[in-house]
């Protein structure tokens, strides 16, 4: 994660938005065979439907959990499509989504603690696992930090050219003309050399 991703965020937004991101889809087949293991869902040998404790709570939740409810026949509407291949737990909204869904589950008292561990593994795991609003803001600092560097190093280089600039019109106004007057004398060269020490600081 970079300054640009963040930058238009607050702290809050940025952890809320990267947080629940995952390194890669969670895979449908996979899904599909941990949710049967754990006698959560599976489909009927026969007819093919699905069934089970998420589906019972799907088709029935209790008082207060109907976008639960929802989330589980959003889920299980993108399972039943036969060309998907995973759900994209790795980008948004679909991240937030699976953890507001497995979260409020748990909550519910309908899946684990274990269970959420294995689904998120199966995406690879969290991709910011540590993100929280210190660390965006450790980015934040970091880049004005570089900024503050960057502008330093310009405001340098712009004196290194004035000064090098300066000392070429000095010179040319003191320095060369003795030279070709053919004139070598100590005290010429100290007069022309005083000269040029002297309006270097006007």
């Amino acid at each position: 994660m970079i300054y640009s991703d963040i930058e238009n965020m607050t702290n809050a937004e940025a952890v809320a938005y990267y947080r629940p991101l995952t390194n890669s889809p969670i895979p449908c087949g996979d899904l599909e065979n941990l949710l049967d293991w754990n006698g959560l869902a599976k489909r009927n040998a026969v007819t093919g439907a699905w069934e089970g404790i998420l589906i019972d709570f799907m088709s029935n939740p209790p008082a207060g959990a109907g976008a639960l409810g929802d989330g589980l026949g959003e889920l299980f509407s993108h399972l039943n499509k036969p060309r998907s291949m995973g759900v994209d737990s790795h980008l948004q909204p679909w991240a937030t989504k699976m953890n507001a869904l497995l979260a409020g589950l748990a909550a519910a008292g309908v899946v684990t603690a274990q269970l959420i561990s294995d689904v998120v593994a199966l995406a690879g795991g969290y991709a910011h696992p540590e993100l929280d609003e210190a660390a965006v803001q450790a980015i934040r600092d970091q880049h004005a930090a570089d900024e503050a560097e960057a502008a330093a190093d310009a405001a340098l280089q712009a004196e290194i050219i004035a000064n090098a600039t300066k000392w070429d019109a000095l010179l040319n106004a003191h320095i060369n003309p003795l030279k070709d007057s053919g004139d070598y004398s100590d005290a010429a060269w100290i007069a022309a050399l005083n000269a040029m020490a002297s309006n270097w600081s006007n």
